[in-house]
């Protein structure tokens, strides 16, 4: 079993895109992507949130994350099919926690958010409150966040490239070939 440092670099490496950026910042990346697996193998459901603009690789990763038939399903769904008005809602501390009580009801065993865009929604603003989410934030530095910028002409790349490392390690971490 390798350790998942190592096994990251060596997969950036011989990855066909060349992701030679996300090797770059390794030590933003693979913190982030521990704490999501470590929350997922757990047992807690991954609640995915984009900004309008991004709506279409929110579709993309519901739709190929669970493609494989030769490992688990794991609860990764998008905000949208679980609160489909969840697009229309305003930033209101209440909306927001009706919200949060929805979800404790649906995730019993807890739930924790995958947020990609810009920090300018309501809906980020739940992504942001929720301790420990996986945060994809655009044009803004956090804490425990990985920082894109929106104006980079290969923002679209990069995103492909992160989600195809991602499920790559989610994959390693089910077959057994990196630890945690």
């Amino acid at each position: 079993m390798e350790n998942i440092s190592q096994w990251t670099i060596q997969t950036l490496r011989q990855d066909k895109s060349l992701p030679t950026w996300l090797e770059e910042r390794k030590f933003e990346w693979i913190p982030l992507v521990k704490n999501t697996l470590t929350r997922l193998f757990s047992g807690e459901s991954l609640i995915i949130i984009t900004d309008k603009e991004r709506d279409w690789f929110m579709q993309y990763i519901t739709t190929s994350i669970n493609r494989s038939s030769n490992r688990p399903y794991f609860p990764i769904l998008s905000m949208k099919s679980i609160l489909p008005q969840s697009q229309k809602l305003e930033s209101d501390e209440t909306e927001q926690m009706l919200i949060y009580d929805y979800l404790d009801n649906l995730f019993p065993q807890h739930y924790f958010f995958w947020y990609i865009g810009k920090d300018e929604r309501s809906l980020s603003t739940l992504a942001l409150s929720k301790e420990g989410s996986f945060l994809w934030i655009f044009d803004k530095n956090l804490q425990n966040n990985f920082t894109l910028q929106s104006t980079d002409p290969l923002l679209d790349i990069k995103l492909m490239q992160m989600y195809n490392i991602f499920n790559l390690t989610l994959n390693a971490a089910i077959l057994g070939q990196i630890s945690l």
